[in-house]
Order: structure tokens, then sequence, then C-alpha cells
């Protein structure tokens, strides 16, 4: 899924029942404790994907209008300061983010999706959830309802 993200975005049109921005942060939050748990499960295994932890982390703090500097990514999304750096530099050549040095501290770099980046990995992150109207804070329609019951 993610090799797919990075080649081309879907040209699916988004449908109005598509989770909104809020319900996507609330499915990355989760995914990542998910993966948290799996991680614990197995503490001598490797099994998550470090390249989708990166970018659910930096989906997380761009929704959340919060900065995240390539170090604090790594230590977010627990991944070694080597892979992130080796994930960053293809997600910059594929136009997922872009780098901005700190004006007040020129040993850090904060990184930012781009409207591209931020798009695919919200189509990366509904093509894994459940219909929005078993999302939380989701209400079906009385015609949904009687639709679903037929």
């Amino acid at each position: 899924m993610l090799h797919e993200l990075l080649i081309a975005p879907d040209d699916a049109a988004t449908s109005a029942s598509a989770p909104s921005s809020g319900q996507l942060v609330a499915l990355a939050k989760q995914e990542i404790r998910a993966r948290r748990k799996r991680q614990e499960l197995f503490p001598n295994i490797q099994v998550a994907d470090p390249a989708w932890d990166l970018l659910l982390e930096l989906f997380i703090h761009q929704a959340e209008a919060r900065r995240i500097s390539v170090t604090g990514l790594g230590l977010g999304a627990n991944v070694p300061g080597a892979t992130v750096l080796r994930w960053l530099a293809m997600f910059h050549e594929a136009g997922l983010i872009v780098r901005e040095p700190d004006a007040t501290d020129r040993r850090r770099i904060w990184v930012y999706l781009t409207e591209a980046g931020q798009e695919r990995i919200a189509q990366g992150i509904s093509c894994n959830s459940p219909p929005v109207a078993t999302l939380p804070g989701t209400r079906r329609s009385a015609r949904e309802d009687r639709s679903l019951a037929a």
C-alpha cells in the first residue's frame, strides 16, 4: 500500500461519505496504538512499518497544527535516526514532504507534509477504515438505516 501511495495518487473522486479530518486523525492514532501494542507483544521482532509510522506521525502533527522536527519525528514514530533520514529523502523525492531549517537553531529541521502528501496519506488511512457510518461521531440517516435493513 505505501508503495502505491508513493508512486501514483488515486484519481478516484472524493465521495460525500469520506471520513472527516478529525476522523482520519482518530484512525491514524488508533493505528499507531495498535502498531505499538503489536510491538509489545513481539519485543524481539520488527513488526512495524517505519515508513507508514513516520507518515502517520506527520499527518497527525499537521492535522493538529503542530510542527515536528526530524529528531522529534523519529522519537514519536519510534524509528531510528538513520532510517528516518532515508525515508524522508524518499518522501521528499516523491513530493510528499518539505523540509524547513529552523531560523533560530540551525541544527534543527522542521518537516511538513505537502498538500499532495496530506491527501495521499488520508487516502491510505481511509482504505483501511470501516465505513464512515461506523466511525465514532458519525450518524446514519434514516434512509441509510432502511437500506441497510433491506
